[in-house]
């Protein structure tokens, strides 16, 4: 669609370069004329109260927030076509794909590119809070609604969008405490009549909506999967004549019809980059779009003059299509904050990727992190795995013992916080086989529990960081499987890099993340493992960090272990099923202890 990258993670954004200058210039001058009373009223709560607030917006959300205000309420644009008319006529002009791709939208439709952890979640409440309340107080009819569309990607971010609006799952009483929904924070909105007493939103879960189900009055929040929007299939003549195509009624066609008897809609789709994409590889319009298309369709069919707005707000770390020279970005991003701004204003994790000259005897580069397999056969395209390389091993090593290292850290800082090792395997038999190699160096508890329950140190994954999961603890990470390297940065790193020690929770350790981030910086070891994530080196990595480095990104590179330099890494392991034939047992003698009489105060000549 978009321009294409040439060896550049750093991809032309049309829309957000053009509207950065613009957006800011409005900002600045308190948000000029244009806005409706209530928006210029949540703009000067959000960002303009009294410094010592506890919990403020950073400006990365701010800008986020701002922006998407920008477009819709002063720019008043109603389709992603006139967006690109007014701010990048010449990339239509450039690529028939992409006018194509703009053109086939009758809607709004914005994403917002935010490094992960960086509070892309607080900016989708903000926007909520924002159109609901214009739409209640009747501010420009037909711009604004109550009624809401939240997309999530799985059931790991879906349970993390329900605990914004209803509170945090208790997992002893699989119960939720509204009072402490993120909606209930002083952030969203100021108490009194006029916004906090006239905040009423239900919150509609994926099984709420069914046949027949009478459509509410009030204002609602719909949070549900994308997976559930599959439609009917067309059906051939025959298999309508004879009831073949008869069958139960799909999901998406149920939704479809429950959203389309309402005026209106805003959609937000948190982690974007999974459901985007034009068609399949066979020319297939995606379950997403194709969703979308008739609901809009739907929507237009059933009100006709009386439609309201209809638009979509993406969210997503990484909104682009493909990886490598294919990566496309997606067309609609109005707004980027970058994984290198945010290490820089300390809002996410500094990496350090924590290197070995050779292992072995063999350089890094030239290392060889899959598993060892035997001969192909007919069941086995690949041959069946027998067991771990000595460098995966070496790499797994490295990890612990890092992993260690910071443990004992904050025990000496008297910390609460327990690091995770996490491990990225390539298949289920080598993750066995992972845990089979520290399972007698290091105790190894799963992810069945909860971390109140089970506090997790070791993770061990065949997939990505799935969003959603709780990655803050994780300080370590050990890749035993070859990869894209951009790939392995924006969705293995990328996953980790959630502070730990946030600075409105763990003021105290501010000035400590930022002397080791000036370390990192002058290309020094940090003195400190605050808030780090340590990436054990993988044979892919050196170049990519490299370019990275040039890029803009304040990555450490270096040993951090603390331990001098005395030549290659060799593996000396014992082979655990023989240790009960060598061990060693030592003899004890036990003496039984009293006191000893003193004999020295008895005078015999006295005795009879």
């Amino acid at each position: 669609m978009t321009k294409k990258i040439q060896n550049n993670l750093l991809n032309e954004l049309p829309l957000a370069e053009a509207l950065e200058g613009e957006v800011k210039a409005w900002a600045d001058q308190g948000w000029g004329q244009g806005t409706t009373q209530t928006t210029q009223d949540l703009l000067s709560y959000w960002f303009n109260r009294d410094l010592e607030t506890d919990e403020k917006f950073h400006v990365c959300q701010r800008r986020a927030i701002e922006t998407i205000i920008y477009c819709h309420e002063i720019l008043g644009i109603e389709t992603l076509k006139q967006a690109f008319e007014r701010f990048a006529p010449e990339a239509l002009a450039a690529s028939a794909a992409l006018t194509e791709e703009v053109e086939s939208l009758p809607f709004a439709k914005y994403c917002l590119k935010m490094a992960t952890g960086t509070g892309k979640t607080w900016v989708l409440g903000a926007l909520l809070v924002w159109q609901y309340f214009n739409a209640l107080n009747s501010e420009r009819t037909g711009k604004y609604s109550t009624h809401f569309l939240l997309v999530a990607p799985g059931h790991e971010v879906l349970n993390r969008l329900l605990d914004m609006f209803l509170g945090k799952h208790d997992v002893k009483t699989g119960n939720r405490d509204k009072s402490k929904s993120d909606f209930e924070r002083a952030l969203f909105m100021p108490e009194g009549e006029r916004f906090r007493n006239r905040f009423h939103l239900q919150v509609l879960k994926p099984a709420d909506i069914r046949s027949n189900l009478t459509p509410p009055d009030e204002p609602f929040v719909y949070i549900t999967n994308w997976q559930q929007f599959r439609l009917n299939e067309s059906s051939n003549l025959w298999d309508k004549l004879t009831g073949a195509d008869v069958e139960e009624q799909p999901r998406g066609e149920i939704i479809a019809d429950f959203l389309s008897e309402y005026s209106d809609l805003i959609i937000f789709n948190d982690e974007a980059h999974h459901v985007h994409g034009a068609k399949t590889a066979k020319g297939e319009e995606l379950v997403w779009r194709k969703f979308l298309t008739v609901l809009y369709n739907r929507m237009a069919e059933k009100r006709g003059g009386e439609k309201g707005v209809f638009l979509q707000i993406d969210f997503s770390a990484t909104p682009f299509y493909g990886s490598g020279e294919k990566k496309e970005y997606f067309p609609h991003i109005v707004y980027d904050f970058t994984l290198v701004q945010a290490m820089g204003e300390l809002l996410v994790k500094q990496i350090f990727l924590e290197e070995r000259q050779s292992m072995s005897g063999e350089k890094m580069e030239e290392l060889d992190v899959r598993a060892e397999r035997a001969e192909a056969d007919g069941d086995h395209r690949r041959g069946q795995v027998t067991g771990l390389r000595n460098s995966q091993k070496l790499l797994l090593d490295i990890g612990k013992k890092k992993m260690e290292q910071i443990a004992d850290e904050f025990r000496k800082k008297g910390l609460d916080k327990k690091p995770v090792l996490f491990v990225l395997a390539e298949n289920t038999e080598v993750a066995d086989l992972v845990a089979e190699h520290l399972a007698y160096r290091l105790p190894l508890e799963t992810l069945d529990e909860s971390e109140e329950i089970n506090p997790i140190r070791i993770v061990i994954s065949v997939l990505m960081l799935r969003e959603g999961f709780d990655t803050q603890n994780v300080a370590v990470v050990v890749v035993l499987r070859s990869a894209e390297a951009d790939l392995l940065l924006e969705q293995i790193v990328g996953r980790g890099v959630r502070l730990m020690f946030p600075e409105y929770k763990y003021p105290e350790l501010a000035d400590l993340k930022r002397e080791a981030r000036e370390d990192v910086m002058a290309k020094r070891l940090p003195k400190n493992s605050l808030d780090f994530l340590f990436v054990v080196e993988h044979p892919k990595f050196r170049s990519f960090y490299e370019e990275l480095q040039k890029q803009g990104y304040a990555i450490g590179i270096g040993d951090s272990s603390g331990a001098e330099a005395t030549g290659d890494l060799v593996l000396s392991e014992a082979t655990t099923e023989r240790i009960k034939n060598y061990d060693l047992s030592w003899p004890i003698q036990v003496y039984e202890q009293s006191p000893k009489f003193d004999f020295s105060a008895i005078d015999i000549a006295g005795l009879p």
